[in-house]
């Protein structure tokens, strides 16, 4: 904004005849108050101790000394009018001419010691007003030296021959004025041209410094720069935020004061590029949060270099937590394709092995009338193979992926009529309850609708299967931002012990007797294929937290929006 405001007030005043925009105005006041502090100096002087003073010397000074103060008033109030600013310069110009011939007429014409006094106008014009105002200025000069006498003869002021002898040839002082009028005139040009190519310098300045700090301001990566000193000089938000300080808080304080301890590896990098002036490139280091988590980050740092000596060093660094995370979750997928290409493999062969096995039992069950421990026996077998038939159908739907098919539908429509499912599955305890709390508002998602379904089955089941003696399931939904859609689980079951709650949702890992193991890990992977994520909260003894977060659909964004 100052810059742009600079620009403006800079190019009224061009557009004026005003060179220099706003600093015009205060030389225009400048003038004022030197014009008051030579006329208070030179008038009583002048006017007072010339040869031949009476007492019609007093009247002539407080009339001069109110003239003088009464354009001086008009003059700074028009300076702060700001308007005009040429037509004011000459204005002002053409006023002191018309002090001194007025003056000088009434001390003694061409004789007058006040006739010097027309140089410095005519300086005064060049210096302003360049090489127009010096012109303008000594040729008002000269008409009113040359018109000296008559206007002398019209006031009643005889001439002082002593002082005339003094004095150099008129054609002589004419020219003089002239070719200072010019000189002056000159002068301000190049000191015309100089002060615009300060202030369009000084703007320019501005506009980098402000383009330089939105642009810093902005950066979502961390920016630390340190003086050749080791001082800290600026640091920007995103590096506020992820380092945990305070910008005001830390600068001009030494490396070892301002980065505390848990950030000794960013504080040691960046002593070791300040003592060894070497840049360093993609640096990971282990940083600490203020609440004590740990902080993978990259780091850049580059010496600043000035005629061979290192004058600080600017670091970049970035949060890695997003991209380690995304390569574990790589790797995790890599280990389960993996997994589930080897348990593909597996599942069957076991279940060509295992279909044989629980026909021939149940045929056996049927045709035979076992008794005693032999029935037993016989039902433990038939159990035991249904058991297995649901792991390798479990196995089965883990290991082979199938393609997705997304389309935009209602969350609240699909969770809303399993409901009912939930309620009176058989797994569900005697009193338990399962209720339904929609959003606000729409909540449509771009998902596989049947695999979705499945997933909702699937931490049902689990939330079930944790309230034996029944409780309350809780399923919810609502809006996250504008870009995404929860669902919860609630329970309030037997929880999940702290140690285990880690494991939860790895392929074979379960604390129910006789579960696969299988079907947590099926949900999740289903919801990461659709962009989503899965995690658990438990309390032992409260009940757990199942949180499904799922992008949401395109229109339902741009509705947001």
């Amino acid at each position: 904004m100052r810059p742009a405001a600079t620009a403006e007030v800079h190019e009224a005043g061009r557009a004026d005849g005003a060179p220099g925009g706003a600093g015009r105005w205060e030389a225009l006041r400048t003038l004022v108050r030197a014009r008051l502090v030579v006329a208070s100096l030179a008038l009583p002087v002048g006017v007072l101790l010339r040869p031949g003073v009476g007492e019609a010397a007093w009247p002539l000074l407080l009339v001069a000394l109110a003239a003088v103060a009464a354009l001086s008033a008009l003059f700074w109030w028009a300076a702060g009018v700001r308007r005009w600013p040429r037509v004011q310069t000459y204005g002002q110009i053409a006023a002191d001419l018309a002090l001194v011939g007025g003056v000088s007429a009434f001390t003694g014409g061409r004789e007058s010691q006040f006739v010097l006094f027309f140089a410095l106008v005519v300086i005064t014009g060049g210096v302003l007003a360049r090489l127009p105002g010096g012109l303008f200025a000594a040729g008002g000069a000269c008409v009113a030296f040359v018109a000296l006498p008559w206007l002398a003869a019209a006031v009643g002021r005889p001439s002082e021959p002593g002082v005339a002898a003094a004095l150099p040839r008129p054609e002589l002082f004419v020219a003089f004025l002239a070719v200072v009028g010019v000189l002056a005139g000159i002068l301000g040009e190049r000191a015309g041209r100089t002060r615009e190519d300060l202030e369009r310098t000084a703007r320019e300045l501005d506009r980098v410094r402000v383009d330089n700090d939105v642009i810093l301001r902005h950066l979502t990566s961390g920016v630390l720069t340190v003086n050749g000193a080791g001082r800290v000089a600026y640091l920007n938000p995103a590096g506020e935020a992820m380092l945990g300080l305070r910008g005001l808080e830390v600068r001009g304080r030494m490396l070892g004061e301002a980065l505390p301890e848990r950030l000794r590896p960013l504080r040691d990098v960046l002593a070791d590029a300040l003592s060894h002036g070497l840049p360093r490139a993609r640096v990971e280091v282990a940083l600490r949060t203020p609440d004590g988590r740990t902080l993978p980050a990259g780091l850049s740092t580059n010496p600043l270099v000035h005629d061979g000596a290192v004058e600080g060093v600017v670091a970049v660094f970035t949060d890695l937590t997003e991209v380690r995370e995304m390569e574990r979750r790589a790797r995790r997928n890599e280990t389960l394709a993996e997994l589930g290409a080897l348990a593909a493999g597996i599942a069957h062969e076991l279940r060509n092995g295992l279909n044989p096995i629980s026909g021939s039992a149940e045929c056996l069950q049927r045709e035979l009338r076992l008794e005693g421990e032999n029935a037993v026996l016989m039902e433990l077998i038939v159990k035991e193979c249904a058991r297995l038939n649901r792991f390798v159908t479990d196995l089965l739907a883990y290991s082979r992926e199938r393609d997705l098919a997304p389309a935009a539908y209602d969350l609240d429509a699909q969770l809303g009529e399993l409901r009912e499912v939930f309620a009176r599955d058989p797994r569900a305890g005697a009193g338990t309850v399962v209720a339904f709390e929609p959003g606000p508002d729409c909540g449509r998602v771009h998902a596989d609708q049947e695999m979705l379904r499945q997933v909702w089955l699937n931490l049902a089941a689990n939330a079930l299967e944790a309230m034996p003696a029944g409780g309350r399931l809780v399923v919810r939904r609502r809006a996250e931002g504008r870009d995404r859609q929860v669902v919860e689980f609630v329970d309030t079951g037997t929880g999940i012990a702290a140690e285990d709650l880690p494991r939860v949702g790895q392929p074979f890992f379960t604390t129910k007797r006789g579960g696969t193991g299988l079907g947590l890990a099926i949900a999740q992977r289903i919801v990461e294929r659709h962009g989503g994520a899965l995690s658990l909260e438990s309390t032992p003894g409260r009940g757990t937290i199942a949180r499904v977060i799922l992008p949401a659909a395109a229109d339902e964004r741009a509705l947001a929006a």
